[in-house]
């Protein structure tokens, strides 16, 4: 169910990823480009990562002299390389071997051969629109027409400090003092005002000429991220915020005709995602009780038994009926909340039966709030049926108005919980030689074998909101000056 979930949120957030932390690393890694370009010219991968590996390990030991930065790509080691050397501007730090893809794993300043350009920002610059990927002719990214201005004013910002940085990637050694000297190229450094944090700005903002329909969405997002933090005068966790969206926080939903086919898709992704949840604590709970079982052992008659028992469902009502008799159409969203929270509640407390019933009210909120997505629902979750999500479980349910409710609950659990994980197991095993039963079939048993951890998904939420902050539109107190003008304006180059 996970996958039709990422391409939800990988459509609303295009360029940004859970592992791209700092976002002053596109206005560098592009001039970082060019400069290779302008000065070797050739088209050698390994003379290139070389080059690329010294500049990332040269930003990491920059980051992490004096007051040090997070999210930055090989921090820890350049902690360690810093740590302990005798405070002497002149003290060097060789690199060269850090940056070397070939030294041993433990000396790397990371271990992935294709760097942080290479293994974390590249695709995600490219979605951006700011470098064209490598190719048979040309194995090295290089910078857009797009990109090509913030090379430029990333360059300006540099000014002189550009001839230190690539004399010292040059040698694979720099000074304290040199450190010193080149701490303005730290991600935090942006210069608000400044023709780098502009162009900056309009990139992250899809603020863009020509922008593209990943562009427009990105934007979207990112002025509903600034809306809230107005709202709320505080910077919210993510967690927060996707409840917002999902019509079930602290917030009445603006009247907002600018975002609102974005707002209904992150809300579809809110509701997605916790189909999957309610699913997960089946699956968490049936494992509770395998483990719990004599040998570890039970039919899957014995474990739907005891479900069933544990949901209980009221004899001779249909389905339709119960689910109504938990949920008042109205409120869908507050009590999918509710639900969630007694569901995280019960499995921290133990309570096997408070948790099935938590579950129970989720997946009928969900089922109802899917109504209010009409079209949407099915435009936006279209993939081959072995892609369950919240519209194939909400076909499910409604097939099933007139039935038994404790039958539908029980074919709820065996067919698409416990049978439903065997099957995507075994498909995993055949096709990827990927072991990841958690309940073995075994003469007529299941068998207990592990367990997984229950969570959301992470859309990339706190990561835009880190970039937000890098660019200085929020800060701990919320909306910034330039935060509060972006919100003014709604400007496209």
């Amino acid at each position: 169910m996970q996958r039709p979930i990422e391409a939800i949120y990988q459509s609303l957030l295009p360029g940004i990823s859970t592992i791209t932390l700092r976002f002053r690393y596109y206005a560098f890694f592009v001039w970082m480009l060019e400069v290779y370009a302008k000065q070797n010219g050739n088209t050698d991968p390994v003379a290139f990562r070389r080059f690329q590996r010294r500049c990332e390990t040269l930003f990491a030991l920059v980051a992490a002299r004096g007051s040090t930065e997070l999210g930055v790509a090989g921090i820890d080691w350049a902690h360690k390389q810093l740590s302990g050397v005798l405070e002497n501007p002149d003290t060097i730090i060789d690199f060269s071997v850090g940056a070397d893809p070939e030294a041993d794993l433990n000396k790397r300043y990371l271990r992935n051969k294709g760097g942080a350009f290479g293994g974390i920002y590249a695709t995600q610059m490219y979605e951006m629109g700011l470098i064209t990927l490598g190719n048979d002719e040309n194995p090295i990214s290089v910078c857009s027409d797009r990109a090509l201005p913030l090379v430029n004013a990333f360059s300006e910002q540099l000014g002189d400090l550009a001839v230190l940085f690539l004399g010292c990637v040059k040698n694979g050694k720099v000074s304290l003092a040199d450190l010193d000297s080149l701490a303005p190229m730290k991600p935090s450094e942006v210069i608000a005002g400044s023709k780098e944090h502009s162009l900056l700005v309009n990139v992250l903002l899809g603020r863009v000429s020509s922008a593209s329909a990943p562009d427009q969405l990105r934007r979207s997002t990112a002025r509903m991220l600034l809306k809230l933090i107005a709202l709320s005068n505080d910077v919210p966790t993510a967690e927060a915020v996707k409840w917002e969206w999902f019509g079930a926080g602290k917030h009445e939903a603006p009247d907002d005709s600018e975002s609102g086919e974005v707002r209904d898709m992150w809300a579809l992704y809110q509701a997605c995602d916790l189909m999957r949840l309610a699913y997960e604590n089946i699956l968490d709970l049936s494992l509770d009780i395998l483990q719990a079982a004599e040998m570890r052992r039970m039919t899957l008659g014995a474990l739907l038994s005891e479900l069933v028992d544990l949901a209980d469902v009221p004899n001779g009502m249909t389905w339709s009926e119960f689910s109504n008799s938990l949920v008042e159409d109205a409120k869908p969203a507050a009590s999918a909340r509710l639900a969630v929270n007694a569901m995280v509640e019960a499995r921290a407390s133990g309570d096997r039966a408070e948790r099935i019933q938590a579950v129970l009210v989720l997946v009928t909120a969900l089922a109802k709030k899917a109504a209010a997505f009409g079209e949407l629902l099915d435009k936006a979750l279209d993939a081959p049926d072995h892609f369950h999500s919240l519209r194939t479980e909400v076909r499910f349910l409604e097939a099933r108005a007139n039935d038994n409710a404790q039958s539908v609950v029980a074919t709820v659990i065996r067919e698409r919980v416990v049978k439903r994980h065997l099957w995507v197991a075994s498909r995993k095993f055949r096709n990827q030689k990927a072991y990841t039963f958690l309940i073995e079939p075994e003469e007529g048993l299941l068998r207990y074998r592990d367990r997984f951890r229950v969570s959301p998904s992470s859309p990339r939420l706190d990561q835009a909101m880190r970039f937000l902050r890098d660019v200085k539109l929020i800060d701990d107190s919320g909306l910034t000056a330039l935060g509060q003008a972006e919100l003014m304006s709604n400007e496209v180059l």
